[in-house]
């Protein structure tokens, strides 16, 4: 009988296998990507994961498009979206983890088109691609330009190549992940974005204090920085 209760109290001082938070990832090769079998990869799901771990807690990951993933967020009090942007619209509707990136946006050309551009006015009149959801769409939106959004950057790129748009707004990582040959060239550097874990605003807040501090003690002891140089990324 002792044997048997103290093999109850040794499973019940077990950690609970059930996933304390919701996490919702969406696709934006290379840095977030799903495997076939249904698992993050890439850099920030290897840097979720070693976050995740330092902080002690345990997470469920599933994909979805990124509007999906923040009307689910809205409505779950665990969950949480793996890479928003952080604006001051959004500030508000969630308790934020971050940064995991900080993100240099451009306005990108085909290859062969000569356009330059010294600012955004002398995009006026041109057609722009932008991943829906993107914080770059919308800035450019709010200054009165023309945003074509799709759920892919690699239909951005496509729909670039087919001269379906003359310029596409994204970063340095995405164009060059993509493998386009020869490649969409930079005409202008528009915005600096910061990229967080963005929460249910009722997520437990010692929770969120266990992350931030997590993360905040990777960046000082250099684990974030190794692990863009390994995968050949840099914090633009």
């Amino acid at each position: 009988m002792r044997g048997i209760s103290l093999l109850l109290l040794s499973l019940l001082s077990l950690p609970s296998a059930a996933a304390e938070i919701e996490l919702f990832a969406w696709e934006r090769p290379p840095l977030v990507q799903q495997s076939l079998d249904g698992q993050g990869a890439g850099l920030v799901p290897e840097l979720t994961r070693e976050l995740f771990r330092r902080a002690g807690i345990s997470y469920q990951l599933s994909f979805l498009p990124l509007q999906r993933a923040l009307v689910k967020v809205q409505q779950e009090s665990n969950g949480c979206v793996l890479l928003v942007e952080r604006r001051q619209e959004r500030e508000p509707y969630y308790a934020w983890v971050g940064p995991l990136l900080i993100s240099r946006l451009g306005l990108y050309a085909k290859a062969d088109d000569d356009l330059q551009l010294d600012s955004l006015e002398q995009a006026r009149g041109l057609r722009i691609l932008s991943h829906q959801g993107s914080g770059a769409g919308d800035y450019l939106q709010g200054v009165g330009l023309d945003v074509l959004y799709s759920n892919k950057e690699s239909l951005n790129l496509s729909m670039l190549q087919r001269s379906r748009a003359r310029l596409w707004a994204t970063s340095a990582a995405v164009v060059h992940a993509l493998g386009a040959k020869p490649a969409p060239r930079e005409v202008l550097p528009f915005l600096t974005l910061m990229e967080d874990i963005a929460c249910h605003p009722q997520l437990d807040p010692a929770l969120l204090q266990r992350l931030q501090t997590s993360l905040q003690q990777m960046y000082h002891e250099g684990w974030v920085q190794a692990l863009y140089q390994q995968h050949g990324v840099s914090l633009e």
